[in-house]
């Protein structure tokens, strides 16, 4: 009796140890206001618990008598009754205002920081520094997006999808936001713990939900600084020499074959898309620098989105009127995570052409 004892209350405890660390520790400072609520929660938890199980064992005691007769009927009263419900309604009482304190606290304003613009999509993060003229990308079904983030520093996040819902989750942070199509979502964060945090899509979206992953990097202002400058849309694309007037562009898992396309000058371009996606949407679009790309308002040509499996061609008449330098190219579905350097004649040192005007993940 005693060893069966000792292994129930084993087994106990041995459960507790285990549920303990499905609460991770927080990183971010409204984290720490989420992790009370949840042992707030959890002690309101507790005392449903006790008090079932004791009406329960109440029950198997005071009833235990093996007979024909009717057991008494006294659980049926509108007494009892008037009290499930006080009881229900006393303890959201006591939840109320530890929650309402919880979500001031996460909603609160704070101080100027870092401002990020964060698209979701299918399936894949890109992180826009908007400040920095900088942006971290990832591959669809190769490489996560890394987003390097300061220290003690709150980060404002615009959240923005570009084709169906995701959300946006570290479990670290005790923090999820959805990003719905259409209607940007705005939130702040300020990480408190440096270290390397993974992160997901939380909301299903399609085939390769699973695969759409992330890393948060928090770490010191210095390294920080660090990584800033080591970014430069100059870097994006790299350089290739015209091949000529005819070119041909593949479209796979969310990636282009290449990142560089270059052209002679003053001739009429020809392109093929060739979309091998199946289902999934691209286009192919020029603009005059990456944040042109960005705002989606300057292109100099952009074709009509279409689903693969499916090969077009277009005329770019519009490269003919092009002065020789450095432009880009991106897919608008997918951003500058399908993006490249797109190069009209022989580049000159110093890149010639548009200015660079951010930076490359």
């Amino acid at each position: 009796m005693r060893v069966g004892r000792a292994l129930r209350w084993g087994s106990l405890g041995a459960c507790a140890l285990l549920l303990s660390g499905c609460i991770k520790q927080p990183a971010t400072e409204q984290a720490k206001s989420v992790h009370e609520l949840y042992f707030i929660i959890l002690a309101l938890g507790a005392l449903v618990f006790v008090m079932v199980e004791g009406l329960l064992v109440f029950s198997i005691i005071r009833f235990r008598r093996r007979d024909d007769e009717e057991a008494p009927q006294r659980f049926g009263s509108n007494r009892v009754l008037g009290g499930f419900f006080a009881i229900g309604a006393v303890l959201v009482a006591v939840l109320f205002p530890f929650g309402e304190r919880a979500l001031t606290e996460v909603e609160a304003a704070q101080p100027p920081g870092l401002n990020l613009r964060i698209e979701a999509f299918q399936w894949q993060w890109t992180a826009f520094y908007l400040d920095e003229g900088i942006f971290s990308t990832g591959k669809t079904l190769k490489n996560p997006m890394i987003l390097e983030l300061p220290v003690d520093i709150p980060i404002h996040v615009t959240l923005v999808s570009r084709d169906v819902m995701h959300e946006f989750y570290v479990p670290e942070f005790l923090f999820m936001r959805n990003a719905i199509p259409g209607h940007p979502n705005r939130f702040t964060f300020t990480p408190t713990r440096i270290g390397t945090f993974q992160a997901q899509c939380a909301e299903f979206c399609g085939l390769w939900h699973s695969r759409m992953n992330f890393i948060v990097k928090v770490v010191a202002p210095a390294d920080f600084a660090a990584f800033v400058k080591h970014q430069t849309l100059h870097a994006l694309g790299g350089h290739c020499k015209p091949t000529g007037p005819q070119v041909r562009i593949v479209a796979k898992n969310s990636s282009w074959d290449t990142n560089c396309i270059a052209v002679p000058e003053h001739a009429p371009l020809n392109i093929t898309v060739a979309n091998e996606d199946d289902g999934v949407d691209h286009n192919f679009a020029i603009y005059p620098s990456l944040q042109d790309g960005i705002a989606e308002k300057h292109e100099i040509f952009a074709s009509g989105a279409f689903p693969g499996v499916e090969t077009k061609s277009f005329d770019v008449s519009q490269v003919s009127d092009l002065h020789a330098g450095r432009y880009y190219f991106q897919c608008n579905i997918h951003g500058v995570a399908m993006a490249g350097a797109f190069i009209v004649g022989e580049e000159k040192p110093g890149g010639g052409g548009p200015p660079p005007s951010g930076g490359g993940g």
